[in-house]
């Protein structure tokens, strides 16, 4: 494994050495992150410094097109020197997968339009730091790369005014079941952002795939744990949204599972941040009722989606294992996970995968199903 840094413009600077420990996590419905230790030498203190660029070169990569190999990267974004009780320095750098870069734009002007979650993140993307934005908003060395058709229903979409691309990027992808990035060419000198759909390789699949099965009974799992929580469950939500100018506020409830009784989970959310007018033009154009109840219902959906329960494995692979990551199975596909001996069998999309570098080992670990909600999505979701 070699991790070559870039600058901004994607020129090559070097390649960082003697590192002690890498670990490089990719998500599906979110940004990933990175973690270096290496010692203080004179090429890793010119190399690892705010603003570079990192490429894992490790004989794997997300895409092949056309125009060459593309890879996940990461944006240096923290450095802190230590000194051990050996006095040996060591630097400590942390930073963010390029998906982060979302989060330089806010949205504007307002998107207002019925279409599935795969356009919605397109058209959030393209119009706020891609072709259709002005000059200055525009990213450097960018384009959105070729997708299939991912599928999805229409929905009613409408965002607040000047909202977070990135967390309206997130929110939709998970909305729809889709994964998202930044990538590099490194070839080129471009990137590239990569909107994808993991593919089904559960055992029985439909889709005619190779199933993934992960249980140490086949040798393909070292270690294995197992969380379950209904902590955060709800299954019927109320959304109230913005007053009309008469004062009035509609009120549209989701049903998720028709429950009743004691297993009846309600909740509630203030969505008065959707709009009931938006600016085309310099003309303000009023939403009317029925599409704007519309909007409120997919927001509602989103909104119960969050309040799942939540069911995880997280496992450690056996890297010499029948399994391979980036060959057999990749980052948001659903796999198959089995405990014989916890009489567990989940089938599961795989949100999260954890490399580890050390001592010239590689350590994977992955993460079946949804991650526990942190304090901060609790927050969001009560209002």
């Amino acid at each position: 494994m070699e991790l070559r840094v870039f600058n901004r413009a994607l020129e090559p600077l070097g390649i960082v050495d003697e590192i002690a420990t890498l670990i490089w996590k990719v998500k599906y419905f979110d940004v990933g992150t990175f973690s270096i230790l290496a010692p203080i030498t004179s090429n890793n203190s010119k190399l690892l410094i705010n603003g570079n660029i990192l490429i894992k070169y490790d004989g794997k990569q997300e895409l092949t097109d056309d125009t060459g190999i593309w890879r996940r990267a990461a944006e240096i974004k923290y450095i802190h020197i230590t000194k051990d009780e050996k006095g040996q320095e060591q630097l400590e750098v942390q930073g963010f997968m390029l998906g982060k870069w979302l989060s330089k734009r806010v949205v504007t002007p307002q998107l207002v339009l019925t279409t599935t979650a795969q356009n919605i993140i397109n058209k959030l993307v393209e119009n706020n730091c891609g072709s259709a934005a002005i000059g200055k908003r525009r990213f450097e060395q960018f384009t959105i790369l070729a997708q299939e058709e991912l599928g999805g229903s229409d929905v009613e979409y409408s965002n607040d005014l000047y909202a977070d691309m990135g967390q309206e990027v997130k929110t939709q992808a998970q909305a729809g079941k889709l994964g998202y990035d930044i990538l590099v060419n490194a070839s080129t000198q471009l990137y590239g952002f990569f909107l994808y759909k993991g593919k089904d390789l559960t055992a029985g699949n439909k889709a005619g795939n190779t199933p993934c099965i992960f249980s140490r009974d086949f040798d393909n799992v070292n270690e294995q744990e197992y969380e379950s929580s209904t902590e955060n469950y709800k299954n019927y939500i109320y959304m109230q949204g913005a007053a009309d100018e008469d004062g009035s506020q509609p009120v549209v409830e989701i049903d998720g599972e028709e429950a009743a009784g004691l297993e009846l989970e309600e909740a509630y959310c203030d969505a008065s941040d959707i709009s009931r007018s938006y600016e085309r033009d310099g003309t303000k154009i009023i939403i009317p009722l029925d599409t704007y109840i519309q909007m409120l219902k997919t927001r509602g959906k989103t909104e119960l989606a969050s309040f799942i329960k939540n069911v995880n494995f997280v496992s450690d692979i056996n890297t010499l294992s029948n399994l391979k990551f980036k060959k057999d199975f990749n980052l948001g596909d659903r796999v198959t996970c089995i405990e014989k001996s916890w009489g567990i069998r989940l089938d599961a999309r795989i949100t999260e995968v954890q490399e580890t570098y050390q001592n010239g080992k590689e350590y994977i670990e992955t993460t079946f199903g949804e991650s526990a909600p942190t304090l901060v999505d609790k927050i969001r979701k009560v209002r």
